[in-house]
């Protein structure tokens, strides 16, 4: 029988209960016996999952997450922009423009200050950055370029090849294997779907003989259009600023290898997860820039919206 006030559960137990005490003679005695038990909330049972802390933390999980996937894209075009028109925000007027964004998003001043120094060249102690490149291939053949951008460049060899090591693959030269070209990311209206802004860029892309645009994966308005030039061509870019529609802007430029073969990896394999496990590795180095990889996975699929110039 089970009764009582809230806060409160009193268990009352009416029976025969035999026990024998510590002597030699066999004594039994009845007893009617009450337990009671304090309880330490009052309040209704929820299943786990079903909480309304468990929704609100599932909700901030994502907002969070969306939080930190703007200010990584801010924080690459401050750069970007710090590198082509210099730090000073009253001759920069593209840099002032983000870093005003940035600041109303919620960024703190120290990220968007170290944004700044990165487009200078400097760490965030102040001194000179330098760029390490860093080959290898994986035990399941891959071969991959690990990009630093470091002020301690001894620190940095030992904390990659630590990892690669761990990861079983081996140091050795493998840029034979890739090409390097220069790159432009070329973000348009989000309101566009994707035909419509490929037909948008199909005049600049043909006025300027770009080789390749197409639509980056995962994105719905940032295109990717790749040059044949040794090196950065900022003309270029400045040519193709004038020349995109309205709305349109160029939000990164740089230097990408691509590889000339690929190695297929099942998606859901071994040789998969141990992939994926290096390159989160190698992702949590701060001095890692870039990982580049001939790693091709078998759901792969081609982009359904690109510009292939032919001659």
């Amino acid at each position: 029988m089970v009764y009582g006030v809230p806060g409160l559960l009193v268990f009352k137990c009416t029976g025969t209960i035999r026990s024998r005490p510590r002597t030699s003679a066999r004594v039994f005695f009845d007893h009617d016996i009450t337990y009671t038990v304090r309880t330490f909330c009052v309040s209704r049972q929820c299943q786990s999952g079903h909480n309304k802390w468990s929704k609100i933390r599932h909700d901030k999980g994502k907002k969070d997450a969306n939080k930190a996937n703007s200010f990584s894209k801010l924080s690459e075009q401050i750069t970007e922009y710090t590198k082509r028109y210099g730090a000073d925000p009253k001759m920069n007027g593209r840099l002032k423009l983000l870093l005003d964004q940035a600041k109303k998003s919620g960024m703190s001043g120290t990220s968007m200050d170290n944004a700044v120094k990165r487009g200078q060249g400097l760490s965030i102690s102040g001194k000179p950055l330098e760029t390490v490149n860093i080959e290898g291939m994986t035990q399941e053949g891959v071969s991959f370029i690990v990009e630093c951008v470091t002020d301690n460049k001894l620190r940095t060899l030992q904390d990659v090849r630590l990892i690669i090591n761990k990861a079983g693959g081996k140091l050795t030269p493998v840029s034979y294997l890739f090409v390097k070209h220069p790159y432009m990311h070329l973000t348009g209206p989000e309101d566009l779907s994707p035909e419509n802004q490929m037909a948008a860029l199909e005049d600049p892309v043909l006025t300027l003989s770009i080789e390749y645009v197409g639509l980056l994966p995962g994105e719905t308005s940032t295109w990717e259009a790749r040059v044949e030039y040794s090196e950065p061509p900022m003309q270029l870019v400045e040519d193709m600023q004038k020349m995109l529609p309205e709305g349109w802007s160029v939000t990164k430029t740089g230097l990408k290898y691509y590889p000339s073969e690929h190695v297929q990896v099942e998606d859901e394999s071994e040789a998969g997860d141990a992939f994926r496990n290096f390159v989160e590795k190698l992702e949590d180095c701060p001095d890692v820039s870039e990982i580049y990889s001939n790693l091709r996975w078998s759901s792969y699929e081609p982009p359904k919206h690109e510009i292939v110039l032919t001659e």
